[in-house]
């Protein structure tokens, strides 16, 4: 892997060597006189421009220039005297200004002295950048530095001050006059917000100590500042990158390749020490388990963001690919936060079965849900804000429409209410065997919009919350003790009465001491009813009754009532206690000389009998 970077770094080395540019003195220096251009731009667009919210997003925007250009500035090695820039064009300039002047042309004298001018601001901001460059370099103090921009800005203002109105008239003269001032004008306004940015901002050019001098600026200021790179820089100059960065850039890719492994496997070895083989702290490794992920993911992209930073530092696209390096930051802040939030809900709900205490599984998942909402919102609003998208205005409008927006959401609001209804009132939750309607099987999940139901055919039902929490709910889980056990069993018309009545005796006893039939003996002090006005078996579902009769002559058979609960609620446990009880009745009627009757029929043949007769 080492080996593989060693060959990229020279590749790059010498595709670079044997690029042939050639580049004059602004080539030279075109990331600075880019970023001041777009500067100027901007600035156009806000005297163009009257929306507030417009206004505000351009501020935003020539403000993250001017960051940048200070960035770049720090990272260049300036070589040039500041004297030379047009030169030539300026003793020409001149001279005309003398002729023009002599003969009288006041016109073409203003336009020429707009030109100059320009030019000379060129020159001042140039001196500027050195100024600012050296004083990062050789630890100027933040008061030095605001003391020589002050100083500047006033002479700045001055010449703003005394640049004449250009003279009206028409003409291809005039015209090129107004153009002129308008352009000296536009670079007096880039001046001077370079100059109050490094008032309001001197920290970014101070150095104040060695520790704050090694940034990744310095470091690649000081790769550019190395003679072998001095004339690669100049001839790759219009590509927008130089040596320094893009040294630092393959550094940091080759560091986070090589980092990146080994911090994952010492983290992996830390959790399963410290924290898997740790009986003291329950659970708590759900929760780092569920942080390790999205954390070295962050650790990775955060190296990437590092190298594009190094290399396209001096680039404009930095700014739009920084808008999207800032969403997929709020991305991987989210999966944390979710992961968080996740594992922490699922640490306490298992700690709450193992000590058996009761908690709604509904409430649980709305509260996640909730949660999750609300980081979402919290990153949203930081995204929009960073955008420079007034959160402010966007929640007026949201209050003068509140009212078109609830009726335009009601059958949602009615659904998410009435979710509440059911979550609240703990009418059902999930797991539970339902009946609403024609609709009948276990409760799935319990949604801010509707209840999902899984039939006993294993189809999946969705019922909106509004339709359920109004309907009348069977839900054959809310009982404690008590799943009914009814049955009539039929003996022979030719059983003795004496039998019969032993019959009941023994099947009575029997229920009686059943282990998985519920006896009304039997007292459950462990449940307890809400409050005194409600009776416990109501509330609970608490049912115990045992009844064993005589109960009717049939057609085919005499008929014995057997009535009784198990104890059980479960559906596979009950039809094993109701077999069982059906076991022990038919050895009870087998002991007691009786039979299950059937239907039976009695053919009586007359003519027959009358023939015998005679």
């Amino acid at each position: 892997m080492v080996n593989k970077f060693i060959k990229i770094i020279l590749l790059m080395f010498l595709f670079v060597t044997s690029f042939q540019i050639k580049a004059d003195s602004d080539g030279k220096y075109i990331a600075i006189t880019g970023m001041l251009k777009s500067v100027s731009d901007v600035n156009q667009q806000i005297s163009e421009n009257d929306n507030d919210a417009k206004l505000q997003i351009l501020l935003q925007e020539k403000q993250t220039l001017l960051r940048n250009l200070l960035q770049i500035i720090r990272g260049s090695f300036i070589d040039y005297d500041v004297q030379d820039i047009d030169e030539e064009k300026l003793k020409l300039l001149r001279s005309k200004i003398r002729i023009n002047r002599s003969r009288g042309n006041t016109v073409a004298v203003q336009r020429d002295k707009y030109d100059a001018d320009y030019i000379m601001t060129k020159r001042d901001i140039g001196a500027y950048v050195v100024y600012l460059v050296e004083a990062s370099r050789n630890y100027k103090t933040k008061e030095e530095i605001i003391a020589e921009t002050k100083q500047r800005l006033q002479l700045l203002k001055k010449k703003v001050k005394a640049t004449p109105e250009p003279i009206d008239g028409d003409g291809e003269i005039y015209q090129d006059l107004a153009k002129n001032h308008k352009d000296l004008l536009r670079i007096y306004a880039v001046y001077q917000d370079l100059l109050e940015y490094i008032l309001a901002n001197p920290e970014a050019i101070a150095t104040t100590s060695f520790f704050q001098k090694m940034s990744l600026v310095s470091f690649i200021s000081y790769i550019n500042s190395h003679a072998l790179f001095k004339d690669i820089n100049f001839k790759i100059a219009p590509l927008r990158i130089d040596m320094g960065g893009i040294i630092v850039s393959l550094c940091i890719m080759l560091l986070n390749v090589i980092a990146f492994p080994l911090v994952s496997r010492a983290s992996n070895r830390l959790v399963e020490r410290f924290i898997l083989d740790d009986g003291k702290i329950e659970n708590v490794e759900l929760v780092f388990i569920s942080m390790h992920k999205p954390i070295l993911y962050l650790m990775l992209f955060f190296g990437i963001d590092l190298a594009l930073n190094a290399l396209l530092y001096k680039t404009e696209i930095k700014i739009t690919i920084d808008y999207f390096i800032y969403i997929i930051y709020a991305g991987l802040y989210i999966f944390l936060l979710f992961n968080i939030i996740n594992s922490v809900v699922a640490v306490h709900a298992e700690q709450a079965e193992r000590r058996n205490k009761a908690y709604s599984k509904e409430l649980v998942l709305l509260l996640v849900k909730g949660l999750k909402g609300l980081v979402f919102l919290i990153v949203l609003t930081f995204l929009l804000s960073h955008f420079g998208i007034n959160i402010t205005a966007i929640l007026s409008t949201l209050g003068i429409g509140g009212l078109a927006f609830a009726m335009a959401a009601k059958d949602s609001l009615s659904n998410f209410f009435g979710g509440l209804n059911i979550m609240i009132d703990r009418i059902f939750k999930m797991g539970d065997w339902i009946k609403v309607g024609s609709v009948e099987g276990t409760v799935v999940e319990i949604g801010l919009r509707s209840t999902t139901v899984r039939t006993f055919d294993n189809a999946l039902i969705t019922m909106p919350n509004s339709l359920v929490s109004t309907a009348s709910v069977l839900n054959w889980n809310r009982r404690s003790v008590g799943r009914r056990i009814k049955m009539h069993i039929g003996v022979t018309y030719e059983s003795n009465m004496d039998d019969i009545r032993q019959a009941l005796l023994d099947i009575k006893s029997m229920l009686e001491d059943h282990s998985g039939i519920a006896s009304p003996k039997e007292k459950h002090t462990s449940i307890k009813a809400k409050n005194k006005f409600l009776t416990l078996e109501d509330v609970h579902g608490i049912k115990s009754t045992q009844l064993v009769f005589l109960d009717r002559y049939n057609e085919f058979s005499i008929d014995i009532l057997i009535y009784c609960f198990s104890k059980t609620v479960n559906w596979p446990s009950w039809l094993e206690v109701k077999q069982d009880v059906m076991f022990k009745i038919a050895e009870i009627l087998k002991k007691n000389n009786l039979s299950f009757a059937y239907p039976t029929n009695v053919q009586i043949n007359r003519n027959e009998e009358s023939v015998l007769a005679e």
